[in-house]
């Protein structure tokens, strides 16, 4: 037997898919969330760097992009708050954040991007000193130059999923968990299909007047049974998380230019990371090899924290498409299907605007889309 039908299904519970599914509950719609509950998603392993200022991409597109990204977060989060959701776990603050070079050689990449970030946020992005850079992070190596972004911001992607969670709960959203294995559609003409239900395994069919794909590194299935190839592959990526004893909540995050990140927390933690393994499929383990590497680099940056505690190592699968860019779109050919994926490492900050962007085309609104980002790319009608 079905289950009562919704207005929208929406496939993949991570960070995306609780935030488009937010989005549409809070304007009205009866949504149902489905999630496979794969290990490794990027949403619970995330550093939580919200920096667009800082972004190296020179695309003026893109980071409009990011800046609106940006701007988003303090928005949902007052959002979720109003509608009575405790909001701290998602640990979200303006922290700041020091991009450096770490060697006079160095310069050759780090002079034009501090010409091109510095040049586009004069008011939130500025050089200091190396002395001043390691006296906002103590545990600081030697650097040879650094900017400072007081606009930078972090979250915990984990608490912010949970937040969101607690809030689609709230506006009646209803979570199935299962694989889903196909879409039943309707054909009204030659070129345009209609999806009419999801099929989940070991569940009845999801009857649904849209569907949107928000599976992450996992959203490639669903593009084969739309027909249109949705070139999504996990990229791993390890995180070592690390105790301090210093009062690292008042730390900005540091971020060289030519390795690994530091993101500091409340309570005493770091976090370092991250690997960035191609190739490495859908394999969610710790290995040996990529803490040896996340441990070197970040004491090469940071070798005050060598006397820090080992506290646990995080793996998340980055959802890459072949070109780097997000997919974010109505799916060609289909009247009622949708897309929201592929952010790779900036599924964090991009994923909740992208969500909310396509909310507002699901919606009938007139919400600008970067054409750049359209699954059109990648299939045609």
């Amino acid at each position: 037997m079905d289950e009562p039908g919704c207005d929208v299904a929406i496939v993949g519970g991570g960070l995306v898919g609780l935030s488009l599914a937010f989005e549409m509950a809070d304007r009205g719609a009866m949504v149902t969330l489905i999630d496979a509950g794969f290990p490794g998603r990027a949403t619970d392993a995330g550093a939580g760097i919200l920096s667009p200022d800082t972004s190296a991409d020179p695309d003026p597109a893109a980071f409009a992009l990011a800046s609106a990204a940006g701007v988003h977060y303090p928005d949902l989060l007052a959002r979720l708050a109003r509608a009575g959701i405790d909001v701290a776990a998602s640990s979200y603050d303006n922290c700041g954040l020091l991009s450096v070079g770490l060697r006079p050689h160095e310069d050759t990449w780090f002079a034009p991007f501090a010409e091109m970030v510095t040049a586009r946020s004069p008011e939130v992005v500025s050089e200091i000193t190396p002395a001043a850079a390691q006296h906002s992070f103590p545990p600081l190596g030697s650097i040879d130059r650094a900017l400072h972004c007081t606009s930078a911001a972090r979250v915990d992607g984990r608490g912010m999923a949970e937040v969101l969670r607690r809030g689609v709960s709230a506006l009646g959203v209803r979570m199935v968990t299962g694989v889903v294995r196909g879409v039943v559609a309707h054909t009204a003409n030659s070129t345009v299909r209609t999806v009419q239900r999801i099929e989940v395994e070991g569940e009845p069919d999801v009857i649904c007047g849209a569907v949107a794909v928000t599976g992450g590194a996992w959203s490639a299935d669903m593009g084969d049974w739309l027909g249109c190839p949705l070139p999504i592959a996990p990229v791993k990526g390890q995180i070592v998380h690390l105790g301090v004893s210093g009062p690292s909540a008042e730390w900005p995050i540091v971020q060289p230019l030519m390795t690994h990140y530091i993101v500091p927390w409340p309570g005493g933690r770091v976090a370092c990371g991250g690997t960035f393994e191609v190739g490495a499929g859908f394999d969610p383990t710790v290995t040996a090899v990529g803490l040896q590497e996340l441990l070197r680099e970040c004491l090469i940056v940071a070798p005050g924290l060598a006397q820090a505690q080992y506290l646990h190592t995080r793996v998340g699968l980055r959802p890459v498409s072949a070109d780097d860019r997000p997919v974010v779109g109505r799916v060609p050919g289909w009247h009622n299907a949708w897309v929201v994926t592929g952010h790779g490492a900036g599924g964090l900050l991009l994923g909740p605007y992208s969500a909310a962007l396509v909310a507002g085309l699901i919606n009938g609104e007139d919400a600008k889309v970067w054409s750049a980002l359209s699954p059109d790319r990648f299939c045609a009608a």
